[in-house]
């Protein structure tokens, strides 16, 4: 009988289990974009960028998420170009610099557009 009780008990855990729904993709882009969201404030630029990008061609219909991924990457690249700007010199500064000034109004446009 226990046997019995046993077998009926993981027969019913199993369906439950087998019964929920994948996430959705704009679930799991999500959970990509937080990921991508701190790579960014360890500041390692490049893990951060490739999670978007891995984002984007993982999840081509989580359109929401993926608007919010164009600006973390635009913030992605001003904060690279910033950072760099501090052991940069001559022309090389003259390029970051301007690099992080484009990304800056490239970000504030972007939100205006999205009215956020």
């Amino acid at each position: 009988m226990k046997t019995f009780s046993l077998t009926i008990s993981l027969c019913a855990i199993l369906g439950i289990s087998a019964c929920q729904q994948p996430a959705s993709p704009e679930t799991e882009a999500r959970t990509m974009l937080q990921k991508s969201r701190a790579l960014l404030q360890e500041g390692n630029y490049n893990a951060a960028r490739d999670t978007i990008l891995s984002m984007r061609r993982k999840y081509p219909t989580a359109v929401q998420t993926r608007k919010s991924g164009i600006l973390l990457l635009d913030s992605i690249e001003m904060f690279a170009a910033k950072d760099s700007c501090g052991s940069a010199t001559g022309e090389e500064w003259k390029r970051l610099s301007l690099k992080a000034q484009f990304y800056e109004r490239k970000l504030q446009e972007d939100l205006n557009k999205l009215n956020f």
